[in-house]
């Protein structure tokens, strides 16, 4: 079966922030925030404080995956220039998706412009949590966002959202009937708003029903191993990517790993095997167009 990673991370150094503030590295694939809680951000077995192009295309052919989507987002920092080498380099097997300060407004929409004009990066990720963190309270359908939304809306470019609140689905779905020529990406199958502890089960039901009502929203399966203390083949996240499909339908899916981080959860074969071989109840020619179909039509 053909495989594609439709959301994979390369991390030159880790300059980001998250709800403790400022992160950065301090040796050994560790990171402390500027409160001084400290976390590890690249599993131990890259023994850096980084993820190059060439380990991720090293692995990526030790488990036959054919192309990446390269995602930046705030929690690591800006990795644009990295992500740009990288596609320059390997243009066969990586695409790379861009990063720019939305809060900026229309300065942003100006520069990721100049990004899509050149050709070599596409679309945009909110990592709504990181990228809010200097302006709490900032909605996704904030007026002084608009630019970013028309410049993705003027050149078709994809949006990859990874959500934290219950007003994130409510942005969603109306930044989707607003921005038609927009293809929303759902980052791990909801994420936090749906999964963490105490998140109620119509978040999800609700994401479900975004994802089946609009043409031009999508979702991807990673990460969902994460939210659960279950060791593999994690039932848990078996179920919830089985019920994805039943409510949905396997042409808004895709299968995504979210290397390297979750490699601190389980290997990537069995990130794999989680939808190839455990989610028994979808027919093989549904995953085949999860596990590749439909990245490769939407980003190759």
């Amino acid at each position: 079966m053909k495989i594609i990673d439709s959301h994979a991370h390369i991390v030159q150094y880790i300059a980001g922030i998250g709800s403790g503030g400022e992160l950065r590295s301090i040796g050994g694939g560790m990171a402390r925030y500027a409160n001084g809680q400290v976390v590890r951000m690249i599993p131990e077995q890259f023994h850096t404080d980084g993820v190059s192009p060439e380990q991720l295309l090293e692995i990526m052919d030790e488990n036959g995956v054919e192309k990446s989507v390269l995602l930046q987002g705030n929690f690591y920092g800006f990795q644009n220039y990295y992500t740009w080498e990288a596609v320059k380099k390997y243009p066969d097997r990586l695409r790379g998706v861009a990063l720019v300060d939305i809060m900026k407004g229309k300065a942003a929409a100006e520069e990721l412009a100049q990004i899509y004009d050149e050709g070599i990066l596409f679309g945009m990720k909110i990592e709504v949590d990181s990228t809010f963190q200097c302006a709490p309270g900032t909605r996704l359908a904030d007026p002084k966002l608009a630019p970013v939304w028309d410049c993705c809306e003027q050149y078709h470019q994809p949006m990859f959202i990874h959500m934290f609140r219950r007003e994130d689905i409510v942005d969603l779905e109306l930044l989707a009937k607003t921005y038609p020529h927009i293809t929303f990406v759902i980052c791990h199958m909801g994420a936090d708003i749906c999964f963490r502890a105490g998140m109620p089960k119509r978040n999800y039901e609700k994401v479900l029903q975004i994802v089946k009502e609009y043409e031009n929203v999508y979702i991807d399966t990673s990460t969902v191993p994460d939210y659960y203390e279950e060791e593999y083949p994690w039932k848990t996240s078996v179920n919830i990517i089985e019920e994805c499909y039943r409510k949905v339908g396997a042409d808004k899916m895709m299968w995504a790993s979210d290397y390297p981080g979750m490699l601190k959860k389980g290997t990537l074969n069995q990130l794999i095997r989680l939808v190839t071989e455990e989610c028994k109840n979808i027919p093989e020619s549904a995953k085949e167009k999860i596990m590749a179909e439909n990245a490769r039509r939407l980003f190759f």
